[in-house]
């Protein structure tokens, strides 16, 4: 049963994280090189947070366009969501999709322990049902 699927076999492996003390002009910079949307937020290797496009735009527009042009200070640790969700890579593909459908966020840091080996979201999950349900 795909319900049953372990989060392993459907994450993304190459995990792009932003580091806690990373600034706004850099995070913008990583999300736009790598072409993606969530980034884990580490400190000294560990998971401390998780940032968003989402989380990149509730700025004022006024404090965005100021750092990408100037020495600006603001850092992920700032902007990130603390203590973020995250699921193992032997939980099932059922427990993932409760915790989407009971929070309003759409990816989650994929851990081995408390080491970080990949990142999930509400596409992985689609897809994998697209190309796996029959």
């Amino acid at each position: 049963m795909l319900l049953n699927t372990p989060i392993g076999k459907l994450m993304t492996e190459d995990v792009i994280v932003i580091d806690a003390h990373d600034q706004l002009r850099d995070i913008v910079s990583t999300f736009n090189n790598h072409g993606i949307r969530h980034a884990p937020v580490v400190q000294s290797g560990r998971l401390v947070g998780m940032l968003s496009w989402i989380d990149l735009k509730k700025l004022p527009v006024s404090d965005v366009d100021g750092i990408m042009t100037s020495n600006g200070k603001i850092v992920a640790s700032e902007l990130m969501t603390r203590e973020p969700v995250s699921v193992q890579t032997d939980d099932t593909l059922e427990e993932l999709a409760e915790i989407f459908t009971e929070n309003e966020f759409h990816a989650v840091p994929v851990l081995e322990g408390s080491r970080i080996v990949g990142i999930v979201s509400t596409t992985d999950v689609i897809k994998y049902f697209l190309y796996n349900a029959q």
